[in-house]
């Protein structure tokens, strides 16, 4: 007997729509066809809906334990399911910022015992750490190296000696924050004293451009797998695409970036790093993405507090939620005729699968796990706050008009949000790793 039938529903991937029931025993899918013989526990129809593969947001920034009105694995995996996210990847510089073994399963633990989605953990590079990198992500359970060129602080600012050292004596994934610390130490001293217009002011497109072109220097010197993390500038993109195919380089872009420029009238709410920036770059990302020059997406949700954003300039942190609504957004760009559906599936499912080596993840066939997101398209609706989910409460996104939560979200067969409301907060997801081939 199968444990869920979903019938009727029209199966969407990069390659096309079919329209055929699912089949699932034991958390994975066992059966795609039409009218499975013998029962289930449960029966759903699809009919007249889209069914597609859990997104996959590999650039969260959840913190567990810390400040009690900040987003935590609890909290954040919730407001993930209840968008269509399925499984996350969270980046080192949280609490515990996973540089050593022992805080990568510190991490682990917890997000074992309160996550309802999936997850995946990156390994921190720090000085020193190369050969801890090695074993946990070359060998062992991190979904990749996380590199912080610029704008991290304490032991995750990685010099470019470090930098070199990983890229010789390391092999697995390199996801990296492209901004040159060089050029952002000296917009600091330019900026000493003084609140700069823009947060891009502080940050301008040199920091990232000078960054990029550093790692195309050192992939071509060291082949290996490199993530460009949170692309947002026209001249990032030229110097990438004159060795796309080349190299083995990736690039991912954030809805922020995607969304909104530099003149959103979000004052501390829209800084965020790299900063937003001005409108050519925000449309030159569009036409990146629409020319598949993008490869993936992810939030890159930090998710700060209210009282945190309203302090000075200086004292405000850099992020904003976003895993929340990578979903509703990208059905919006859909409904807006800037992409298809199947592009959506490719960017979100597929490709962050595939990238990571998430065997069984982002793809909805025999053997995959049955993380399935169930959806119609309809007219979009105004965002309030009252339909944010996220502990902090807020999202920079607010007032647009968007993509409604997804009708129903599966995360191993087993339905956790309905709607945007969380049914079964018993779930829990499992670990996912290049290693298990998970």
């Amino acid at each position: 007997m199968y444990d869920l039938i979903i019938e009727d529903g029209t199966i969407l991937s990069s390659a096309g729509r079919r329209v055929a029931d699912i089949g699932v025993e034991g958390g994975e899918i066992v059966y795609i066809g039409s009218r499975p013989g013998g029962g289930a526990r449960e029966r759903v129809s699809a009919i007249g809906r889209f069914v597609v593969p859990g997104f996959i947001d590999a650039h969260v920034h959840f913190r567990d334990p810390g400040h009690p009105a900040k987003e935590d694995w609890s909290s954040g995996s919730r407001s993930a399911a209840s968008g269509g996210v399925t499984t996350v990847c969270d980046m080192p510089n949280t609490s515990p910022p996973t540089i050593t073994a022992e805080a990568w399963h510190e991490k682990a633990a917890i997000a074992a015992a309160r996550s309802v989605v999936n997850y995946g953990i990156w390994f921190g590079a720090a000085s020193g750490r190369v050969e801890d990198a090695r074993r946990m992500a070359d060998e062992g359970p991190a979904c990749g190296i996380k590199v912080f060129m610029g704008a991290s602080t304490g032991p995750l600012l990685v010099d470019d000696p470090t930098l070199v050292q990983f890229f010789e004596r390391t092999t697995a994934l390199m996801g990296v924050h492209a901004e040159d610390e060089g050029v952002l130490q000296a917009q600091r001293v330019l900026w000493e004293g003084r609140t700069p217009p823009t947060h891009h002011d502080s940050r301008p497109a040199e920091a990232a451009v000078t960054a990029v072109r550093r790692l195309v220097t050192l992939t071509r010197e060291h082949p290996r797998p490199v993530h460009v993390c949170h692309v947002s500038t026209e001249a990032e993109l030229a110097v990438l695409e004159a060795v796309r195919g080349e190299l083995p380089i990736s690039l991912e872009a954030s809805p922020h970036h995607l969304w909104l420029n530099h003149e959103s009238p979000l004052g501390n709410y829209g800084k965020v790093n790299p900063p937003l920036r001005p409108e050519a770059d925000r449309r030159a990302l569009w036409a990146a993405l629409r020319q598949g020059l993008i490869d993936t997406i992810g939030s890159d949700h930090a998710p700060h507090t209210r009282e945190e954003k309203e302090r000075s300039y200086a004292e405000s942190p850099s992020g904003m939620p976003g895993v929340e609504f990578i979903f509703s957004l990208m059905l919006a760009a859909v409904r807006q005729g800037r992409i298809g559906l199947e592009r959506v599936v490719q960017l979100c499912a597929e490709a962050p699968a595939a990238r990571f080596g998430f065997a069984r993840k982002g793809r909805i066939a025999v053997g995959a796990d049955a993380d399935l997101v169930v959806f119609r398209e309809n007219d979009l609706v105004r965002l309030t706050a009252d339909r944010i989910l996220s502990r902090v409460g807020w999202s920079p996104y607010l007032g647009q008009n968007i993509a409604a939560k997804p009708e129903m979200v599966f995360v191993g067969g087993s339905l956790v949000a309905r709607s945007g409301v969380i049914v079964d907060d018993a779930v829990r997801g499992s670990l996912v790793s290049p290693s298990r081939g998970a």
